[in-house]
């Protein structure tokens, strides 16, 4: 279209202008009356044509907001009132800053086969416009997997999943396949692992090879092959394959093997402020088998933790690990043995945290009574090391610090 609108004031027929909508052109076309010379027609005109174009530019501005609900529909446009039924429609048809919002209800999901995945996520947003997936209520988008697979892989960088709750018979909840994420307030619990205790393993979080930079915040993991607890040692409750991650303030219990561990070509990872429990090993650092790296796991903080009721180690090293490791004022008790690495040790507490309410199952409120020993802690080195994630300051105490009981 001709920059100067007065151009067109004799044009004999339609003039058409292709404006962009998100991902697909749609075509509008309006006619021009013929407006002659008078000076007044052709100001009319002017204001015609440019009134014209932006109120149509108005109209075909997307939504940054598509929105998911169990009686949607993938054949809707996913706007609020006719949603899309599933998450990974929403994906297909985001685009970066755009956030997906999942309503309240039950999403089943199968993943027959072990690499399967029940949603599978690929688009990327960018680090000023990342893809937010968000539970609009917390843990009420309730993702249910069926077969041996992965309830949720995220392929894509620059995302978020915030707030869902999965569970079910797979063997991972989310897989972090990108880069850049940002996995938070989800509740994953109570994935049975039914294929078995194989070299496919299990986690309810896992960070699986690229350059990692994942930050896994606020979550709740319970009971992570929970049936196998000491007897597999491929199930883990978050797992940190690649550089770079930031684990702080979840509640992990229940699992098969470790609460928190690294492998393969796992290293500076920040873990700080979590609390783990009833796990066969509460936090375990090191790298091995594919992916692990010339010198191994290094340059490592693992701070500020709660690690309690574990069956063979509270902190240990394992396979392959370099140098530049601190463990910093983490409690630790009733786990075997509390603590075995080469690191750098210090303010170690072996004493009982006195949480609000201990249960093995879960179900408790793991805040601290006032007065107990975990009120305590050194906020420098609780906040996370990698400032892309940007997260507030840890406060001085040890241990998850979310607010009220987790019960469900």
């Amino acid at each position: 279209m001709p920059a100067n609108p007065g151009s067109l004031r004799n044009s004999p027929g339609p003039v058409e202008a292709r404006l962009h909508a998100g991902p697909a052109r749609t075509a509008v076309a309006f006619t021009l009356i013929p407006c002659g010379r008078s000076p007044r027609c052709r100001r009319l005109g002017h204001f015609l044509c440019y009134a014209g174009l932006s109120s149509l530019l108005v109209a075909c501005t997307p939504s940054p907001h598509l929105y998911v609900a169990p009686h949607g529909a993938d054949s809707n446009p996913g706007t609020k009132t006719s949603p899309f039924l599933t998450i990974a429609r929403a994906d297909a048809a985001a685009a970066p800053g755009y956030t997906i919002h999942v309503a309240p209800g039950a999403y089943l999901v199968s993943a027959p086969s072990p690499h399967s995945a029940g949603i599978l996520t690929t688009r990327s947003g960018t680090a000023a416009a990342r893809i937010r997936f968000v539970s609009d209520t917390k843990w009420a988008a309730k993702i249910l997997v069926s077969g041996t697979g992965i309830a949720w892989r995220a392929k894509g960088n620059h995302i978020d999943i915030d707030g869902f709750d999965i569970s079910g018979s797979g063997r991972h909840g989310i897989l972090a396949d990108g880069a850049d994420l940002k996995i938070t307030n989800n509740f994953v619990h109570d994935l049975t692992i039914s294929g078995g205790c194989t070299g496919s393993g299990g986690a309810a979080i896992d960070t699986n090879g690229g350059p990692g930079n994942v930050l896994i915040q606020g979550n709740v993991i319970r009971n992570i092959g929970h049936a196998m607890i000491g007897r597999c040692n491929t199930v883990q409750g978050i797992y940190i394959a690649n550089p770079n991650n930031t684990v702080v303030n979840n509640i992990v219990s229940g699992v098969a093997a470790a609460g928190i561990q690294q492998w393969h070509g796992a290293t500076d990872s920040t873990i700080v402020n979590n609390t783990v429990f009833r796990c066969k090993v509460g936090i375990l650092i090191g790298g091995g088998d594919a992916g692990v790296l010339p010198h191994g796991s290094q340059n490592n903080v693992v701070a500020n933790n709660i690690v309690y009721d574990n069956i063979t180690y509270g902190i240990v090293e394992g396979g392959k690990v370099g140098a530049n490791n601190r463990y910093t004022d983490n409690l630790i008790h009733s786990s075997g043995t509390a603590i075995r690495v080469g690191g750098q040790v210090s303010g170690t507490m072996l004493t009982e945290p006195q949480f609000l309410d201990y249960q093995k199952d879960g179900t408790g409120d793991y805040r601290l009574k006032p007065g107990s020993p975990a009120l305590r802690g050194d906020p420098a080195l609780a906040g996370p090391a990698h400032a892309s994630h940007s997260a507030e300051k840890m406060p001085p105490r040890l241990g998850a610090y979310q607010n009220g009981p987790v019960a469900q």
